[in-house]
């Protein structure tokens, strides 16, 4: 925590604090937009992405792979790449976990197809958006409560799940929007 990889050289990464750790693989994490390592040639970086093949195996580079936000990868009906979404990020990792099975039992690597579910996104108090595949659109209270189901029954165990519904329900019915962000003008304390 609170250290930052300053280089890695393929089997040793190097720390900010002066220690080393000595592996052959490497997992970066760079968050919303992309914060790729020094070293990779133009060729691989398109847009502030990295280029990826249908493996996420970045373009031109041997045994180095991509996902998420930063990866571009192209295809039909992808010319520009798979959008900077959750769950392209959470396919392409299931997906480079089993390659990355295969590749250990000596086995050809699996080409990424991404799964569109749809998008959804909540725009106010009983207002929701949905964009399912095949063209279905809708909004307004009946897709909020269907944002409001896919996003409870995607937490992680069913006490969380009770206790995320028991805050939406009191927050529901005493308009109680203590946990949200309010942003305003700043004002310094001395010019009150």
């Amino acid at each position: 925590l609170n250290t930052l990889v300053e280089s890695y050289d393929g089997a040793v990464a190097k720390l900010n604090n002066g220690k080393e750790i000595r592996t052959h693989t490497l997992i970066w994490a760079a968050g919303v937009e992309g914060n790729y390592p020094d070293g990779l040639p133009e060729s691989s970086i398109e847009r502030g992405r990295i280029l990826v093949d249908h493996f996420n195996q970045v373009e031109g580079i041997k045994d180095l792979f991509a996902i998420g936000d930063i990866a571009l990868m192209k295809g039909e009906g992808f010319e520009r790449g798979h959008p900077m979404l959750a769950p392209v990020a959470i396919q392409q990792g299931d997906h480079l976990a089993k390659n990355f099975k295969r590749l250990l039992s000596g086995k050809e690597l699996v080409p990424f197809k991404y799964m569109d579910k749809g998008s959804m996104a909540t725009v106010g108090r009983n207002k929701a958006v949905v964009d399912l595949p095949g063209n279905l659109k809708f909004g307004g209270f009946f897709a909020w409560m269907i944002w409001m189901f896919i996003h409870l029954i995607s937490i992680i165990g069913f006490r969380n799940r009770l206790i995320v519904f028991s805050n939406w329900v009191w927050n529901y019915f005493t308009y109680d929007k203590g946990t949200r962000l309010i942003i305003r003008k700043f004002v310094p304390k001395n010019k009150k």
